[in-house]
């Protein structure tokens, strides 16, 4: 308590000396401002600062943006400009700690007129040419105070919001200087509101909200640009799709971790940011259902893509009028599907990896109460799951690729592959949508294709009448048979044996006609075992049962 009782009595005097140094020299009047900013890091002497050396303050910043305007413009080299940016840096200081929990010092300043004096020189510093050191140093210090003193002011976000959106947020954030990129994020982040948030839709000022994920993309360490798009852009849903539409691919893939990380979060949540979930959710299942076949360009490198492209597509289209022959009347004479989705890019597609994003975040929606039931009536999301599901299951054993089922075991190396848990991931999902739902439990085994057949868009456009008279005439999809075939070890598919258990589960939970389904399935031998001979186990049948026994070396 002496300490800071010291320096607030030593707080008049210093300002009486910063008051006589207005007319002594610049290296005089930085002492000056010196002593003052020292003794401000204190809250008592902050308490206490009168309005007298605030207007000090703004006198030398004015005096130096005058001076430093009228040597660019008559082209002088009279200016000791290194001396006169050390003196602006330090009156930034010197106001930066004054603003520190004192609503009083703020007001007091945004009243006097700082902040657009402070506006007016960031713009000054930002044309000068030469990037030095002093000048950077002035830079960062005038934006820490315009942080500082929009920190819970909301008439002095207002003013900054005014003197200084769009132009000078752009400005700061396409800077070269890292820490001027991050000063800047932090004073955006202060002044957003729900009101500003909505300001962003207007084309001219979308480029602030694009830039801000472009930095969090170049700087993933730059905590203020994650804050602002997980605080702030992502509670305006109308913001996030138009977002999204501009984004290249690459840059959609980060946008979507940053909703991942938003919607993984286990705080409680109002009625309204829930209401602002489940928009954000449609969003992404319609994009994941527009696009979601991008995923089959992982299959392959581009020098196989014309063996395996064909490979993929006839056998497809084998299976498909196989499938699609009822009584002799063939119901899907076309599918929807063209050819060219087919087609494989090079390794990592980045629409590819987009996909694989969408899914992740759908996973985790669907594992929160709240938004599960939403997405459970979501218009053909199940159905685009287990699409896509069984064309990546069919691709991986129609050829080699990320969607066939290995079983290396050595445990040792580690498979670096964005589709890699694809497939555990849809299964994931699919058992999420059917938890406790009985409508859906009965789509996985009717296998309405609502995202991609003609029918689809016939049962979307009939009356609920006519529904269940189509249904009746629809090909089984074998969804469970499906799932049930990915029940075994995959080191491409960490624990898809795991979350195949936990779908049928939630398939067959009160529901007799898929448990029924399940128990007329046809006993055809043994499936494949060359991972248990791999652990030196074999598996015997002994009348109705099936025993594990260790493989006995065969004497020589």
């Amino acid at each position: 308590m002496a300490a800071a009782g010291s320096g607030s009595r030593s707080l008049p005097a210093a300002a009486a000396r910063l008051g006589r140094s207005m007319a002594a020299a610049p290296a005089a009047r930085l002492e000056s401002v010196r002593a003052v900013t020292g003794l401000l890091r204190e809250a008592q002497p902050r308490e206490t600062a009168e309005e007298s050396i605030f207007q000090d303050l703004l006198k030398i910043l004015t005096k130096a943006l005058n001076e430093i305007e009228q040597a660019y413009k008559d082209s002088c080299e009279l200016l000791d400009l290194d001396t006169c940016l050390l003196l602006v840096a330090e009156c930034f200081r010197c106001l930066r700690n004054a603003c520190v929990e004192c609503a009083k010092n703020q007001d007091v300043m945004r009243n006097l007129g700082l902040i657009t004096t402070s506006v007016r020189l960031i713009k000054l510093l930002d044309g000068i040419q030469i990037k030095e050191e002093p000048l950077l140093t002035a830079f960062r210090c005038s934006l820490q105070f315009l942080g500082n003193i929009a920190a819970g002011n909301g008439d002095s976000q207002n003013s900054i919001w005014k003197c200084a959106f769009p132009d000078l947020f752009l400005t700061c954030l396409t800077y070269s200087d890292e820490k001027i990129v991050a000063y800047c994020c932090m004073v955006l982040f202060t002044c957003l509101n729900s009101e500003k948030v909505r300001e962003l839709l207007d084309p001219e000022n979308l480029t602030v909200a694009l830039r801000v994920l472009k930095v969090y993309k170049e700087q993933l360490e730059s905590e203020w640009s994650f804050l602002i798009v997980t605080d702030h852009l992502l509670k305006c849903p109308e913001l996030v799709k138009v977002l999204y539409a501009k984004l290249s691919n690459q840059e959609r893939v980060t946008f979507l971790e940053l909703i991942m990380s938003k919607v993984s979060e286990k705080n409680s949540v109002t009625s309204e940011e829930m209401n602002v979930f489940m928009r954000i959710a449609d969003f992404l299942a319609s994009c994941f259902r527009d696009k979601c076949e991008a995923v089959l360009k992982l299959t392959s490198a581009a020098d196989a893509e014309d063996e395996v492209t064909n490979g993929l597509w006839a056998a497809f289209w084998e299976y498909l009028m196989q499938s699609c022959v009822l009584d002799g009347l063939v119901l899907f004479p076309i599918y929807e599907v063209s050819k060219s989705c087919w087609l494989l890019g090079t390794p990592y597609s980045t629409e590819a990896l987009v996909t694989v994003r969408l899914l992740d975040v759908l996973c985790e929606m669907t594992s929160n109460n709240g938004q599960l039931e939403h997405l459970q009536a979501s218009p053909g999301l199940l159905e685009t799951a287990i699409d896509i599901l069984r064309l990546t299951h069919l691709a991986g054993k129609q050829a080699v690729n990320i969607f066939t089922a290995t079983h290396a075991m050595t445990g040792q190396e580690e498979i670096s592959h964005p589709a890699v848990g694809f497939k555990s991931h849809l299964i994931r999902l699919i058992g999420n949508l059917c938890y406790k739902s009985k409508g859906n439990q009965d789509k996985v085994k009717n296998g309405i294709w609502l995202g991609y057949s003609m029918l689809g868009k016939l049962l979307l456009k009939s009356p609920p009448s006519d529904v269940a008279n189509i249904i009746q005439k629809v090909y089984e999809l074998d969804g469970i048979p499906l799932i049930l075939d990915n029940c075994s070890i995959d080191d491409n598919n960490p624990f898809v044996n795991q979350w195949a258990v936990y779908a049928i589960r939630n398939l067959t939970e009160q529901n007799e006609r898929n448990q029924e389904l399940i128990a007329r399935m046809e006993e055809k031998g043994l499936a494949d075992n060359s991972v248990l001979e791999h652990m030196g186990l074999e598996i015997e049948k002994q009348d109705d049962k099936l025993l594990l026994r260790s493989v006995r070396k065969k004497p020589l």
